[in-house]
């Protein structure tokens, strides 16, 4: 029985009305890049396209792929009464601009991200944490441009806070880095999705990340406010306790640490943390309840457990002048003043500020306690939070059958 499929196209156009993958497919073309990846050529420049067949689900896939258009992963077919339903989820009208996504500046209308949340499986209910997550992006202080076009293998940490994570049931506690749980990974998935098909950031085209990692697929956490003995991240960013937010940092890697905060130091003050060496900025510590109790239970509130982290986790100048970054990089951006003036000492903080390590709570109970390092890249120093606005049923005409 022959089937069809109403489809919105998730690819964005520029300000100029050019299309963002248009503009790659040139990129492509050029020598220097002739070979790395090819694409199909055949694109519909409608918003609305139509497939039919016996099976156009996996017609739709297949193409999709074809084009660039998903993350290698299959998708969640963006028809227009999904992307209608997502949409309404919003709040704004489907046109409505949220800005423009680097490097290609493609322009983020609430339907554009609305199409790649639905393609990464995102219910409608998660959709103003995406656009949340969105708004935080495309702050300056960010570096969006400098994230997607680095041969490094940075990508957004997203942390949310507040009642509304755990009413989207985001996972805070025991396996919270998957895999398993679908708030998390799709909201995390489309925000990629987000930064290819709307910024224009294809790997090997114009992100040239070295080896990637599986946090560029999704990297979507929830702070565990019932297990923390502190204030939230958003509560500390001066919002309200009964709000809800997002935080974005940006993180190189997450990296387990079984111990305490002794433990934690000694992996923080190491190779790992080169790039905040080289650009400063934010990292940030996962600590696993079991812990945070243990700590508030003598006496450390947060800024405490960063102030000693910051005067623990410290390599040694004779480790520093040795790694390949601070020999071949370190020349071309100049090393910071706090980097130079602590080297005599013989031993360099990994960030400027003990204010730039940043705790939240999360994980499992288990007495052996998991923690987890995000060591960050680039600059300047990022850590973003954005309230997650309430949204507002909106009436959506419909635009097709």
């Amino acid at each position: 029985m022959s089937d069809s499929r109403w489809v919105l196209v998730p690819v964005a156009q520029q300000a100029n009305g050019r299309w963002v993958d248009d503009v790659l497919r040139d990129r492509v073309a050029e020598g220097a890049l002739a070979g790395r990846r090819t694409f199909s050529i055949e694109v519909s420049r409608r918003r609305v396209e139509v497939f039919r067949g016996d099976e156009p689900g996996d017609e739709i896939n297949a193409k999709f792929y074809a084009r660039g258009w998903t993350d290698g992963l299959p998708i969640i077919i963006p028809t227009t009464g999904r992307v209608e339903e997502t949409v309404r989820a919003a709040g704004y009208p489907a046109q409505h601009v949220i800005g423009e996504i680097d490097p290609m500046a493609g322009v983020a209308t609430i339907e554009k991200l609305a199409i790649n949340a639905v393609m990464a499986g995102c219910r409608p209910e998660y959709f103003p944490v995406v656009l949340a997550a969105v708004r935080a992006l495309i702050e300056p202080t960010f570096n969006l441009r400098g994230v997607q076009t680095t041969d490094e293998n940075v990508t957004p940490l997203i942390i949310v806070s507040g009642p509304l994570a755990a009413q989207l049931e985001i996972n805070s506690g025991l396996g919270l880095l998957g895999p398993g749980w679908q708030a998390n990974a799709t909201i995390g998935r489309a925000l990629r999705l987000i930064m290819q098909n709307i910024g224009g950031g294809w790997p090997g085209v114009v992100s040239l990340a070295g080896v990637g990692q599986p946090g560029r697929y999704t990297l979507c956490v929830a702070e565990s406010h019932a297990a923390s003995p502190w204030p939230a991240l958003h509560v500390e960013a001066g919002l309200s306790a009964n709000d809800s937010a997002v935080t974005v940092m940006r993180a190189e890697a997450c990296v387990n640490v079984t111990g305490g905060l002794d433990d934690l130091a000694n992996v923080m003050g190491s190779a790992l943390s080169a790039f905040s060496l080289l650009h400063g900025g934010c990292v940030a510590a996962l600590i696993a309840p079991h812990t945070a109790r243990q700590l508030a239970a003598s006496g450390f509130d947060k800024p405490a457990v960063s102030r000693y982290l910051f005067e623990h986790a410290r390599i040694r100048t004779e480790d520093w002048e040795r790694l390949w970054i601070t020999k071949k990089i370190a020349a071309s951006y100049g090393i910071p003043k706090w980097v130079t003036k602590a080297a005599p000492t013989g031993r360099i903080p990994i960030v400027r500020r003990a204010e730039d390590i940043v705790i939240f709570v999360a994980g499992g109970e288990a007495t052996i306690a998991q923690q987890v390092y995000f060591p960050t890249w680039g600059f300047p120093s990022c850590r973003v939070t954005k309230r997650i606005e309430p949204a507002t049923p909106l009436f959506i005409e419909k635009t097709s059958p």
